[in-house]
C-alpha cells in the first residue's frame, strides 16, 4: 500500500510554527557543551570557541515560500537568540531583535513570549585585527542596542579576552543594564595569556562591580571564569540549580563566609564545578594571613556556622586543577550524599601525588575492600598494601566523598595516584554505569612510557607484580568486593559498567580489557587476524549483524588518524564491530592543537593551560604557591565504538556533521523584503 503524498505547506500553521520552534532549539544546541553537561556556552579550559552553532534555522525557513516567511516572522521565538562573535553579526542581531519584539512595550506580552538568550564572544587583543572580530567599538554598540531591553534578558553568556572589552562590559553591566528581573542564566568569562605577572596584577586590581543593580530574582546557573563579583553585596548568590567557579588567584576568591553562604542558600543546587577555585584560603580582605573554621583548625569562628553544609540535591561534582590539601579542607567542610556524577582532572608535578587525598574520599569505605585478595595466575593469594598501611584512625574518619558507592558516572581526565589507590577507588563503585579515562594522565608515573600502566587494573591484573588474575569457570574475575549477605553473588571489579570510554591507549592495551572484562567473546578476540586486508574500511555506520550481542559493556575509543594509520591492532577491533564518527567542529580539534581558527593566517597559541599560568604567578601576587600542572594538548577526531552491544547503537557523542553557511553565503539573508 503506497502512502499517500503530502504536501508540507498544506499543514495547519500551528504545526509549521512547532516545527519550527523544534528545528531553531535543536540548533541552539550545539552551542552548550557537553563535556560537564552544563547550560553555559563557554569552557574554562578552552582557548577558542568550542562551538559550531550559526543560527541559520530560521533565516533559511524564512526564504522558502511566502507563507513560511510569514509564518517565521510571527514566531519570535525562533529568533530570541542573539549571537555575536563577529563583527558582521552585529546587522544579524539587530534584525533578530527587531523580529522578537512586540510591537508595543506596554503589551502584556512584552516580557512573557519574548525573552533574550545572548552570547557574545571576543578575542584577545591581538586578533581584534583579524578575520572580523569583535573589539572594543563593536563591543560598545552590541550593548548599546542589548541595554534597553535587559528587563528581556533570560540567558546571558559574555567572553572578553582583553582589558579594553573588559572595561566596556564593566561599565554595561555595572552601570548601564539596571534589574533584570527574568535572567536565568549568567556566565562571565575573562582571562588573558598572560605574558608576565603586571599584566595579571592590572587585570585583578580592580574593585568589581555591582552587576544588573543586584536585582536578579531569578538567577539559577551561574559561571563566573576569570571574574569576581563584590562577594559581600550580591545578594542573588543564592538559590542557584548550577554554580561554577573557575580560574581565579587566590586574591579575588570569595572569602569563606560568604562561600559558606552561598551553599547554604542554595540547597537546591544540583551541579558545582570548581577549576582553580573554591573559597579563599588563609588570607582576609585585608590581605591578613588569618585562621578560619574550615581549614580544621582549633580556633572556630563564632560568626560561622559549626556544622558542614549539607547539599542534598547534588548530582554533579566537577573538580580540575586544585591542590590536594586545599581541597581536602574544603571538602571537609560539605556533605554531599547524592552525587551522580564526578568529573576529575588533578594532577601534579610534584613528588607527592592524590593517593592520600583518594583514601580520605574513599574513607571507611576502604574496610569494606581490606579483606579483599586477588588470586593470580600460579595461584597464590596477594593482599593489596595499600589497604594494610591505613591507620584506624583513617578507616574510621567519614568519607569525604560518601557518595562513591552509589556514584554512576566517573570521569578522569586527569589523576596522579598510585595504581593501588585508583584500584581501590574503582573497588567503591560497585554501581558505577558510565567510566571515562584518559590514559595518557592517569596514574602516569614514570612519563617516558608510551602509555601509562593504568590500563592493567582495568584488565584485572595485579597492580604490583604484573601478573594476569585467574578466572572463575562462569567468567568472572576473582578479584572481587567482598559481600556481607551470602544470597548476593560477589561481583567484579565495576560489576555494573555499561559505558567505557577509553581515551588515548593502544589497541592491545584495549583488546586486553575488552578480553579481560567480557570473558565471553575471549576466543574471538584471541583469533581475530591481524591484516588491514581482512576487514573492509572503516565504516560511518553500524551494522548490527557485526556486533555479538553476548556483550556486557559498551567500549568507545577516542580514535584518532595517526592511530588509525599505524594501530592495526585497534583498527581490527574497528572493522570487527564498530562505527567511526569524527568530531563535527573542526574548531575543537585545532584548539586542541593550540591552534586558535580565528586568526587568518592561523597564529599559535600559548601551550600553557590557563590554571598554568595562575599557578605560575601566584607567587609574585604575594599569595601562596601551587603546583604547577603539565599542559598537555588532546587531539581528538572522534569517539569509535569498538565491540558493542547490537541493541546499543547509537553513541551519545557521534553528532553528524552539519552543513554551515559563510557569511557571504547568508549575507542576503539579512534583507527583510519579501
Amino acid at each position: 500500500m503506497a502512502w499517500p503524498s503530502l504536501r508540507f505547506d498544506v499543514f495547519p500553521s500551528e504545526i509549521v510554527t512547532i516545527i519550527f520552534e523544534l528545528g531553531t532549539f535543536s540548533e541552539l544546541g550545539k552551542l552548550r557543551h557537553s563535556l560537564d553537561d552544563t547550560p553555559f556556552v563557554f569552557e574554562s579550559s578552552c582557548k577558542s570557541n568550542n562551538y559550531s552553532y550559526a543560527p541559520n534555522f530560521p533565516i533559511l525557513v524564512s526564504h522558502i515560500c511566502h507563507k513560511w516567511r510569514e509564518i517565521a516572522l510571527n514566531t519570535p521565538s525562533i529568533w530570541s537568540t542573539l549571537f555575536f562573535d563577529r563583527a558582521s553579526h552585529l546587522e544579524r542581531g539587530r534584525m533578530f531583535l527587531e523580529r522578537c519584539t512586540p510591537r508595543s512595550i506596554h503589551s502584556p506580552e512584552y516580557c512573557s513570549g519574548y525573552f533574550l538568550d545572548i552570547v557574545i564572544a571576543t578575542v584577545p587583543f591581538k586578533q581584534q585585527s583579524h578575520n572580523d572580530c569583535i573589539s572594543k567599538g563593536e563591543l560598545e554598540e552590541i550593548f548599546n542596542l542589548l541595554v534597553p531591553v535587559t528587563v528581556r534578558w533570560r540567558s546571558f553568556y559574555l567572553r572578553v579576552r582583553d582589558n579594553t572589552c573588559k572595561k566596556v562590559a564593566r561599565d554595561a553591566l555595572g552601570f548601564n543594564c539596571g534589574r533584570a528581573p527574568n535572567l536565568e542564566t549568567l556566565q562571565l568569562y575573562h582571562f588573558e595569556d598572560f605574558s608576565n605577572v603586571d599584566d595579571l596584577i592590572e587585570a585583578t586590581f580592580r574593585e568589581p562591580v555591582i552587576v544588573f543593580a543586584n536585582d536578579i530574582p531569578r538567577l539559577k546557573h551561574l559561571s563566573l571564569i576569570g571574574v569576581n563579583l563584590p562577594w559581600a553585596f550580591s545578594p542573588y548568590l543564592q538559590g542557584l540549580d548550577t554554580l561554577e567557579l573557575a580560574l581565579h588567584p587566590n586574591k579575588i576568591r570569595p572569602p569563606y563566609e560568604y562561600w559558606d553562604r552561598m551553599l547554604r542558600l542554595s540547597p537546591q543546587l544540583r551541579k558545582l564545578i570548581l577549576h582553580y577555585s573554591g573559597p579563599k584560603d588563609r588570607w582576609d580582605e585585608d590581605g591578613l594571613q588569618t585562621t578560619f573554621a574550615w581549614q580544621g583548625d582549633d580556633l572556630w569562628r563564632s560568626d560561622l556556622p559549626s556544622d558542614r553544609v549539607t547539599l542534598e540535591k547534588l548530582e554533579h561534582l566537577s573538580l580540575t586543577d586544585m591542590d590536594a590539601p586545599y581541597l581536602t579542607r574544603i571538602l571537609e567542610r560539605i556533605h554531599l550524599p547524592n552525587v551522580q556524577k564526578l568529573v576529575l582532572e588533578l594532577s601534579s608535578e610534584e613528588e607527592t601525588d592524590y593517593s592520600e587525598f583518594l583514601e580520605k574520599c574513599i574513607g571507611a569505605g576502604m574496610s569494606i575492600i581490606e579483606s579483599s585478595s586477588v588470586r593470580l595466575s600460579h595461584g597464590s593469594g596477594l593482599s593489596i598494601p595499600s589497604i594494610t598501611t591505613i591507620s584506624t584512625a583513617d578507616k574510621l574518619a567519614p568519607p569525604l566523598l560518601p557518595f562513591l558507592l552509589t556514584l554512576t558516572s566517573l570521569t578522569l581526565s586527569a589523576l596522579d595516584c598510585k595504581l593501588s589507590t585508583l584500584r581501590s577507588l574503582l573497588v567503591c563503585l560497585p554501581k558505577l554505569k558510565e567510566l571515562e579515562v584518559d590514559f595518557q594522565r592517569v596514574c602516569m608515573g614514570d612519563s617516558h612510557l608510551e602509555f601509562t600502566p593504568a590500563w592493567r587494573v582495568f584488565a584485572e591484573y595485579d597492580v604490583e607484580t604484573g601478573d594476569e588474575l585467574d578466572y572463575l569457570s562462569d567468567g568472572t574475575s576473582t578479584r572481587r568486593i567482598p559481600s556481607n549477605n551470602p544470597s548476593h553473588p560477589q561481583c567484579p571489579l565495576l560489576p555494573k559498567l555499561e559505558v567505557f570510554k577509553i581515551i588515548r591507549l593502544g589497541g592491545r592495551q584495549v583488546k586486553q580489557i575488552i578480553r579481560s572484562r567480557e570473558c565471553n567473546v575471549r576466543d574471538e578476540l584471541d583469533n581475530l587476524p591481524m591484516s588491514s586486508d581482512s576487514y573492509p574500511p572503516l565504516i560511518q555506520t553500524l551494522s548490527p549483524d557485526l556486533i555479538p550481542s553476548h556483550q556486557k559493556s559498551i567500549y568507545i575509543v577516542k580514535y584518532t588518524k595517526e592511530m588509525e594509520e599505524k594501530d592495526l591492532v585497534l583498527q581490527t577491533l574497528i572493522a570487527t564491530g564498530c562505527c567511526y564518527v569524527r568530531t563535527p567542529a573542526d574548531v575543537i580539534e585545532h584548539w586542541r592543537k593550540g591552534w586558535d581558527t580565528r586568526s587568518e593566517p592561523w597564529e599559535k597559541l600559548s601551550e600553557e593551560s590557563p590554571s598554568s599560568v595562575l599557578r605560575r604567578f601566584e607567587p609574585q601576587l604575594d599569595e601562596y604557591g601551587m603546583t604547577t600542572r603539565k599542559a598537555e594538548s588532546l587531539v581528538i577526531d572522534g569517539w569509535t565504538k569498538v565491540i558493542v552491544q547490537s541493541e546499543m547503537i547509537n553513541a551519545d557523542e557521534s553528532d553528524p556533521e552539519e552543513y554551515a553557511f559563510t557569511d557571504e553565503e547568508t549575507g542576503s539573508d539579512f534583507d527583510d523584503d519579501e
